[in-house]
């Protein structure tokens, strides 16, 4: 039995939105700075691998990182950390706003007692 070759290997396309026959080509190929290996100076265990894909069907091409899995599990667990914290924040706003006009209806009510004080007194 002959091999057949794809041309590729199966990779999602985030243009076809499925999985689809893929080439890796260099990324200089792509426009982008040559060079596999990639990290953030500010960032020095912030590490991957860096290759251009081109989809076989669409013919999109784009920039792809392998890392380690532990990197993928850090950042959803910092998503759904900033996700409760913006929850919380937008809570915290609506409670403010509403202390808010609560402070502003005492303020009125306290200024119409020493408007009346003032006014028994004379």
């Amino acid at each position: 039995m002959a091999r057949v070759t794809q041309g590729g290997t199966k990779k999602w396309c985030p243009n076809c939105n499925s999985v689809q026959v893929c080439t890796a080509v260099n990324p200089s190929s792509l426009g982008y700075a040559s060079g596999q290996r990639w990290y953030r100076r500010d960032h020095s265990d912030i590490q991957w691998f860096r290759r251009g894909l081109v989809c076989q069907k669409c013919r999109k091409s784009w920039l792809t990182a392998e890392l380690p899995e532990e990197f993928l599990d850090e950042l959803v667990e910092l998503r759904n950390a900033l996700k409760e914290v913006k929850l919380n924040a937008e809570s915290y706003i609506k409670e403010a706003e509403s202390a808010s006009a609560r402070l502003t209806k005492l303020s009125t009510s306290l200024a119409v007692l020493r408007a009346l004080k003032v006014y028994k007194n004379q």
